[in-house]
């Protein structure tokens, strides 16, 4: 599905890492880890083609992946360490945009149903900003619930979540590798669900 190849990453003149492959496939979730500085975020950003590696490649389906390919990014959801909101939208507006740009059919009752799964019905109408921040990563969990494309990356969506948010955050990933998506993730925390992952120590592939 998803291939790596060669990827060397630079800030000025420190080399972040070096020669990086790696290899996923549907139904597979890979975990990045490494202490800070070891580049989990630039490599992140790298495979959702946000910044471009120095050197190497990136292989979607067996096709290469170009600079700014729209293609690819459409195959895709990130999430950075912002959820990406329009503080002065209501969480059902910021929906409403995010599956808009998501193409993902406007469908309400299946809208309503992810926003009770993800503790935010009650929620809908009240402007992002006066949310707290476990109920905004949340509002991009409700996101990525009805999002049809199958490469998720995502960088520390662990991050002011409580115990529900991240068994809500680990039901999303077990569902979607059983459809066959694919799942790339980091995190600073333990991983607290009982899945098969594969693991990128970037503190050895520097």
């Amino acid at each position: 599905m998803l291939q790596a190849v060669s990827l060397t990453c630079r800030r000025g003149q420190r080399r972040v890492f070096s020669e990086l492959s790696l290899r996923l496939e549907a139904g597979q979730c890979c975990l990045v880890s490494g202490p800070n500085g070891s580049g989990k975020t630039s490599l992140l950003r790298i495979l959702a083609n946000i910044a471009q590696a120095d050197e190497g490649q990136l292989i979607w389906r067996d096709r290469p992946v170009q600079s700014n390919d729209s293609d690819y990014r459409r195959q895709l959801v990130y999430g950075g360490h912002a959820p990406g909101l329009n503080g002065s939208l209501s969480v059902q507006e910021n929906l409403d945009s995010l599956l808009m740009q998501d193409r993902v059919p406007l469908e309400r009752e299946a809208c309503d149903q992810a926003l009770l799964a993800g503790g935010l019905l009650a929620y809908r109408r009240v402007p992002v900003r006066q949310l707290s921040a476990g109920q905004r990563r949340r509002v991009f969990l409700v996101r990525l619930s009805l999002s049809n494309r199958p490469l998720w990356i995502l960088d520390e969506q662990l991050t002011a979540l409580d115990s529900a948010g991240q068994k809500f955050l680990g039901e999303l990933i077990a569902q979607h590798l059983h459809k066959q998506g694919a799942v790339i993730l980091t995190s600073h925390q333990t991983l607290p669900w009982d899945l098969e992952v594969q693991h990128l120590d970037l503190g050895q592939a520097c």
